[in-house]
């Protein structure tokens, strides 16, 4: 009942205020104000829609390219603005506040008398009118000047943007950079906010304008108190345009980008706390905020901006007639050509001799008005009274400008003398407008010409006395000029002969460096020829050894084979071998086949389909382009999680994703042809095409695309995926993204496993090590054991191919410092540009107590999949042992089928439970041990992070990698055990173990680390 009246009570007051406003005499003008770029157009358009008269459509400012949908700017009025702008050496670019009382100089009286004209003339007859032009802002005194005269009710509309915004617009139609942007958007909006404190106002946020236009239309009608039925609403509804939001920045940005000075900063709070509360506009806090920064910004620039000042003194001849130095003062002017009002005040009498002592270098003057106030009367002397000019080329103007005295000082003691003053008693006041210049145009020059027509004719009469007297001189000096001719030929001679040999001796040089260039080429031709020899040689050896190596690999093998057909179970399960054999390659054939067969029908299907193909609708207006090497929908490895997560984010903030990743296995280095890779765009896939229709399709739809990120090029042709990358970036160049979840960039062994070219045993082909230790020792393929290894052969030209990918790329990221001092020893010239960053950070740590495992089996858990390099081996011997299966309870969180009976398997889905599904699952199963015994070296490591975030020790070895190097670093996350046997020596020691999993432990949730855009990297 209570919001009933409440309703009933609102709709009163509002018919009340529109009526009361339908009856007052008062017509209301209604100001847009608002900075370039700030949607003071679209405003426009909305107010226009309401039914307010903002002139009529010959009357306004063309559209233009930057702006199809018109300014709606009345253009005499934006010309009288540009014209006064000018006047007073300023623009509507400009960076610092106008002089001050700039409305009553003689520009700005001229400019408020046309305006008065235009006002009445277009606008009077309407009850309520309006206009727009942001140079408004900064010429608000001289409109309410306007107002005031003639009888108008002034309401203020400012419209408000994000100032990235507005600065990324104006670099991109006039190329400002973003420091002059930010000058010109605090001068236009904190103009504005300080020139209607104490007016009738609201401000507009632009990007509310576009979202919500039929609300900020009932908003603007409220407070001009017009009628807002559903023919308004309509028109306000339809206006926003698709196109009209060219950048996207958010208030967050403005806070956290450190190239937004503070002031801007402070000036933007103020105008959004009005924006949201327009009662807030009428408080004195938020006027003493406007008054303070305005304040601060004219101190700012009279400190930064100051000019030279020049003194120009006055005298007066007193009672006794004479000038001293006691009967004087002096005024302080720039020499900017700038108009300045001065004010004298002169406690005694002037006598009747005024004199003016102007600059003692020559600098043009324009004395515009010398007044002369004194017991309630002015009198003008520059009409009327005798004028005298001492060293001061003067000259008198036309029209307007006949009472003003122009002219050029031209000595050491330039004056101006005004003689028979008035009768004024013992106090005056003398008010003088004037501007001086040391540069003299052309048309001062002209003027002079016309007025000292005299002057001209002796200096013609001079020029030409001046070619007679040239001319005898000439007659006379040529015998004086042959004898200077013969001396000159003389002396050219010889010039002629030391060039020659200096010329001489420079060949001579040349010739005995050439000769020098020569024998230092024949040495080292014979060194290289040496070189070559010794490396035949070399060559010829090596193969020699190679072939006694073969042969003795061959007869170990040959041994070892015989050894085993000899035996009885050889025998026996030989059937069973060959049975498995043709299994596989039979498996291998028919899932190469229906491979082959689905991706020819995808690819069918694809071009017949209208709506899942590439011609379909794309969702979003921005996307951001990814290289991977595997569909993040349908495989959960640590490179699609983090591809799944960074598509959630970006959705999040409206911005899509297309991935394109290979339909089959490909090698790198080979340029196969026909191949094909599959296309997801927002979470749907597209279909498997050929690299020229994705190279056509993404040609068509750039101007959506806003970054490049790589993740992995496995399985990728690097032809075709330089083909792609370069398409786009001809198209236009945007920020790319390279990250390495891994050392695939660095060789074709991506886990970084030595595998030696020659295998002596099959005891030793089963030895596994790591080569990054020797890697980062000798810095890359100099490192010998990279020559013994297999994936060594085409390690060269494996880089080289990569090389001119990661250079043109922005950044290349790195999950840990693991990874990048190992990148960094490989490809030390791209140090610069990696940044190290891991795939989640820990948010929310809770400490709990862990009380020892007294009543059951300690539980250990192995996390993740059942892969080799994992451990899985290590893993399969530890739940088999009977032994340790009377202390352990053995569980497995993440696999999807049961395979013994000693381990409790749990499963979870990443995409369904998100990132803590893991930890929680280690949380409900009370797990006191976490085996990750990964035999090859983890650049990083998802498990490891689930791990710590649900607070339970790890156990690794020093193969893991980043895991081991974190253990190490942070001894409270785990043990770093040196094998197999340590690994179960500790745990055949029960009693430690329980005392070790217990105590406080810290839990944490784990949060996606999202990388910032690009963009804003580059502009930092």
């Amino acid at each position: 009942m209570s919001n009933m009246v409440e309703c009933c009570i609102k709709v009163v007051v509002r018919y009340l205020s529109k009526r009361g406003a339908a009856m007052s005499a008062k017509p209301i003008a209604v100001i847009i104000l608002g900075m370039h770029r700030s949607g003071t157009s679209l405003l426009a358009q909305t107010v226009r829609s309401l039914g307010v008269h903002m002139g009529h459509e010959h009357q306004m400012v063309p559209p233009r390219e930057d702006n199809p949908e018109g300014f709606w700017e009345h253009a005499e009025i934006v010309a009288v603005h540009d014209e006064l702008l000018e006047r007073l050496s300023s623009s509507w670019d400009a960076t610092k506040p106008l002089p001050e009382q700039w409305w009553l100089t003689e520009g700005g009286m001229a400019s408020r008398a046309r305006l008065v004209d235009i006002v009445s003339r277009d606008f009077s007859g309407h009850p309520v009118w309006g206009f727009k032009d942001p140079r408004t802002c900064l010429l608000l005194p001289l409109w309410q000047s306007v107002f005031e005269e003639l009888n108008m009710e002034p309401r203020y509309i400012l419209s408000l943007r994000n100032p990235l915004n507005v600065a990324a617009s104006l670099y991109k139609r006039d190329h400002f950079l973003h420091d002059k942007s930010f000058a010109i958007w605090n001068l236009y909006v904190l103009s504005s906010l300080y020139y209607t404190s104490h007016k009738r106002r609201i401000v507009i946020d632009y990007d509310r304008l576009l979202e919500q236009p039929v609300e900020t239309g009932q908003r603007i009608s409220d407070f001009l108190n017009i009628p807002y039925g559903a023919a308004e609403r309509a028109r306000v509804g339809g206006l926003p345009k698709p196109g009209l939001r060219h950048s996207s920045f958010s208030m967050q940005d403005v806070w956290e980008d450190r190239l937004v000075p503070a002031m801007v900063r402070q000036t933007y709070q103020i105008g959004l706390s009005g924006e949201r509360d327009s009662d807030a506009l009428c408080t004195d806090e938020l006027r003493e905020n406007v008054q303070n920064a305005y304040d601060q910004m004219v101190q700012i620039d009279r400190l930064l901006n100051h000019e030279k000042s020049y003194r120009i003194r006055i005298y007066w001849a007193g009672a006794d007639g004479r000038f001293t130095e006691d009967k004087s003062t002096y005024i302080t002017v720039s020499a900017k050509g700038q108009k300045s009002l001065q004010t004298v005040e002169i406690r005694e009498s002037l006598g009747s001799v005024l004199r003016i002592d102007f600059f003692t270098e020559p600098a043009y003057f324009k004395l515009s008005k010398l007044s002369l106030v004194y017991e309630g009367e002015e009198a003008n002397l520059l009409r009327g009274y005798a004028k005298e000019y001492v060293q001061f080329l003067a000259f008198t103007g036309v029209g307007e400008e006949a009472d003003c005295v122009s002219g050029i000082s031209t000595g050491n003691t330039s004056q101006l003398l005004i003689r028979d003053l008035p009768p004024h008693g013992e106090t005056a006041t003398l008010r003088l407008e004037l501007s001086c210049s040391f540069e003299i145009g052309e048309d001062v020059v002209q003027a002079l010409q016309l007025q000292h027509s005299a002057e001209v004719a002796l200096s013609a009469a001079l020029h030409d006395a001046g070619l007679r007297i040239e001319r005898l001189l000439t007659a006379n000096a040529e015998k004086e000029k042959a004898l200077k001719l013969a001396a000159k030929q003389i002396g050219e001679q010889i010039d002629t002969l030391e060039l020659l040999c200096e010329d001489s001796r420079r060949r001579e040089a040349k010739l005995a460096a050439i000769s020098r260039d020569l024998q230092e080429q024949r040495a080292e031709a014979s060194r290289l020829n040496a070189e070559i020899e010794r490396r035949e040689q070399q060559a010829k050896e090596e193969r020699v050894l190679l072939i006694r190596q073969k042969d003795l690999e061959i007869e170990n093998y040959r041994q070892e084979v015989a050894s085993y057909s000899g035996s009885l179970s050889w025998k026996i399960t030989l059937p069973l071998r060959m049975g498995r054999e043709i299994e596989r390659s039979a498996k291998r054939r028919f899932k190469g086949w229906a491979k082959g067969l689905l991706q020819r029908y995808a690819i069918r299907r694809n071009q017949h389909s209208l709506h899942a193909g590439l011609t379909g609708r794309l969702p979003y207006k921005q996307y951001a382009l990814i290289f991977s090497h595997t569909n993040y929908l349908e495989s959960m490895g640590g490179t699609e999680k983090y591809i799944y997560e960074q598509a959630s984010y970006l959705s999040q903030n409206n911005v899509g994703i297309i991935q394109i990743y290979p339909g089959q296995s490909y090698s790198l280095l080979n340029t196969k042809e026909d191949t094909f890779y599959g296309v997801v765009v927002s979470d749907q896939f597209r279909g498997f095409y050929s690299v020229q229709e994705i190279t056509e399709w993404l040609s068509r739809i750039h101007r959506h695309l806003a970054e490049i990120y790589t993740h992995h090029l496995l399985n990728w042709q690097i032809s075709d995926y330089t083909a792609l990358l370069r398409n786009v970036e001809e198209a236009g160049v945007l920020p790319h993204t390279f990250f390495m979840h891994d050392f695939f960039a660095l060789c074709s062994s991506y886990h970084m496993m030595y595998q030696p070219k020659i295998r002596q045993s099959i005891k030793e082909a089963k030895e596994r090590r790591t080569c990054i230790a020797d890697i980062i020792t000798t810095a890359g393929t100099d490192a010998a054991i990279c020559q013994n290894c297999t994936h060594g052969i085409a390690l060269a030209e494996w880089r080289e191919a990569l090389r001119p990918v990661l250079h043109q790329s922005d950044r290349i990221v790195v999950p840990s410092d693991f990874v990048k001092e190992t990148v960094a020893a490989v490809y030390p010239d791209m140090t610069d540009k990696i940044r190290v960053r891991g795939h989640l950070i820990f948010d929310r740590q809770t400490i709990i107590y862990k009380s020892p495992p007294e009543n059951r089996k300690i539980r250990i858990a192995f996390l993740g999949y059942k892969m080799e390099n994992k451990g899985w081996s290590v893993w399969e011997r530890l739940y088999k042992d009977e032994a340790l299966g009377r202390l352990y309870e053995f569980h497995h969180i993440g696999s999807q089928e049961k395979y013994a009976d000693q381990v409790s398997v749990h499963r979870y889905s990443f995409l369904l439970e998100g990132r803590m599904g893991a930890p929680n699952l280690l949380i409900a199963q009370d797990i006191d041990l976490v085996l990750l015994w990964s035999i090859v070296p983890e650049s990083y490591s998802y498990t490891l992070q689930e791990s710590i975030a649900a607070g339970v020790p790890v156990l690794t070895s020093p193969q893991s990698g980043n895991i081991a190097v974190t253990i190490d670093a942070h001894p409270e996350l785990g043990k770093v055990l040196s094998g197999e046997d340590e690994l179960k020596a500790f745990l055949f020691d029960p009693e430690h173990v329980r005392n070790y999993v217990s105590g406080d432990r810290a839990r944490y949730v784990l949060e996606y680390n999202h990388l910032p855009s690009g963009k804003r990297e580059a502009r930092s």
